[in-house]
């Protein structure tokens, strides 16, 4: 009797265990994006949200943001195209490099653990994060220039309809012309940058 005991405590133990695991899973829902005429840069037409595991923490990629999506090195192209699982991923990640709330090392990391949730192959997985780690600091420094000239990354509600042939780079400057004001920005809360110093399985796993 007591061995049959031990048995069911040891099954419920697995089965609380998976059911952890399972929660902790929690994939970015698909938004919708348009396109720029250079297929290159995209604006996120909806919000998208990506929650840490099966944490409260979580992040908001506002309606208007311009994202180049997954930004595949050269040397990687011809294995990783620049659509995949890591797509949704890949534009938080954007996001949290343009807000710079977040470390550099706190954002590579959230995209590793949102990689993980979105369930990208670990070949893939490995090489994006390596990738990043390796020369993604181009994209921070660019990045924080940016931020310093006032340049717009966020559209506002009445200049998300673009017309054909219309070139990102282009409309930036045109919008920064015109004086037309940036459109809101989520602001990032720090439990949720603190989620990328933990360790994946902590940073998946606690609430």
């Amino acid at each position: 009797m007591r061995n049959r005991l031990v048995t069911a405590a040891g099954v419920m133990a697995l089965l609380a265990a998976t059911t952890t695991m399972a929660a902790a899973q929690v994939a970015p829902d698909p938004v919708d994006f348009r396109p720029f005429a250079d297929g290159r840069n995209w604006i996120v037409k909806q919000p998208l949200k990506y929650r840490v595991g099966i944490s409260h923490d979580s992040v908001i990629v506002p309606v208007g943001f311009v994202t180049d999506l997954a930004s595949i090195p050269p040397a990687l192209q011809s294995i990783i195209q620049q659509n995949g699982p890591y797509l949704l991923p890949a534009v938080v990640h954007d996001y949290l490099y343009w807000m710079q709330t977040c470390t550099r090392n706190q954002s590579d990391r959230i995209l590793l653990l949102a990689m993980v949730e979105n369930d990208v192959g670990k070949f893939d997985r490995d090489a994006i994060y390596g990738a990043v780690r390796a020369a993604g600091s181009f994209a921070w420094a660019a990045n924080a220039r940016d931020r310093a000239r006032k340049l717009p990354r966020v559209l506002p509600a009445d200049r998300l309809q673009i017309r054909a042939k219309t070139l990102w780079p282009e409309y930036q400057r045109q919008l920064v012309r015109d004086n037309v004001p940036p459109g809101p920005e989520i602001a990032i809360a720090a439990a949720f940058c603190a989620r990328g110093s933990m360790s994946l399985k902590d940073a998946l796993e606690k609430p």
